[in-house]
């Protein structure tokens, strides 16, 4: 679908130290790919530990390398995928190996979730970005093909960073896939980058609710964004959804991001929940 392609901005990239993690013999078999790069499975040399690893086409998505690279450099945290080594004369990242599908592919697969497992995965989402915010990074392309979902044990992991900054100045970029995207984005204007990664955790968890995005019907991007800029009540939770999520989604999906819920209180809302609304 055209709308969940990504936009790809330009912005600064901070270049990391070299990282000495072992040698890693690249099996060919592909097990993943996207519009930048092929994932291929790897073991370490010495140890045998599987690895993933995310090839990127060095020439024409270097920047999307140097991204991802900044970013998992200096994110050490259980919710979001740990870089192991890389290379970047090749454009290599090697990654810790998950061997489970994208959150994405198991609601297309098995259907929209419930509360209680959809509140477990927002937590952990939610954990995820503060960690990254407080290191002054954002992702600006978090979607539910970007998160590896374990069904076995409910546990995520964030990936995919090659979007993302780290960096203090203000963007107006216009980045990241159309669907997620939050509406100040598409203004093309100084906005914050944290507030739009709110607004893109809510569609996420709208999603992994219903099955489908708020805007899963435009038909294209024009469609798209005059809805978000201009439609009155540009989402509409549907009427099964409890009390507890519709209210923390309103929160999330607020067009004013001035007014968009923070993350410190999407978490008191959390803690709070009772389970049972």
């Amino acid at each position: 679908m055209p709308l969940r392609q990504e936009f790809n901005g330009e912005g600064s990239v901070a270049r990391p130290t070299s990282t000495n993690a072992g040698e890693y013999a690249i099996i060919e078999t592909i097990v993943g790919k996207g519009a930048t790069s092929v994932v291929k499975m790897a073991r370490h040399s010495r140890t045998d530990e599987p690895a993933a690893v995310k090839m990127v086409n060095i020439v024409l998505y270097a920047q999307y390398f140097e991204h991802e690279l900044n970013a998992l450099s200096v994110l050490n945290h259980k919710n979001i995928v740990k870089l192991l080594h890389y290379d970047r004369s090749n454009g290599s990242l090697f990654l810790e190996y998950l061997p489970f599908p994208s959150l994405f592919d198991y609601v297309q697969n098995f259907g929209c979730l419930s509360d209680s497992v959809a509140f477990k995965i927002l937590e952990q989402i939610v954990d995820g970005f503060k960690h990254m915010h407080s290191l002054g990074l954002s992702h600006q392309d978090f979607k539910p093909e970007n998160v590896c979902y374990n069904h076995l044990t409910q546990e995520i992991k964030i990936l995919d960073f090659g979007l993302s900054l780290l960096s203090e100045e203000g963007v107006s970029n216009c980045v990241g896939s159309p669907l997620y995207m939050a509406p100040e984005i598409h203004l093309q204007k100084p906005y914050d980058r944290f507030k739009a990664d709110i607004w893109s955790i809510g569609i996420c968890f709208y999603e992994i609710l219903t099955g489908d995005t708020p805007f899963g019907d435009c038909v294209d991007i024009d469609d798209l964004v005059d809805r978000l800029l201009f439609d009155q009540e540009p989402i509409q939770v549907p009427s099964h959804i409890s009390t507890g999520a519709s209210f923390l989604l309103k929160r999330m999906l607020t067009r004013d991001p001035q007014s968009r819920i923070s993350l410190d209180s999407v978490v008191d809302l959390l803690v709070n929940r009772n389970p049972s609304s």
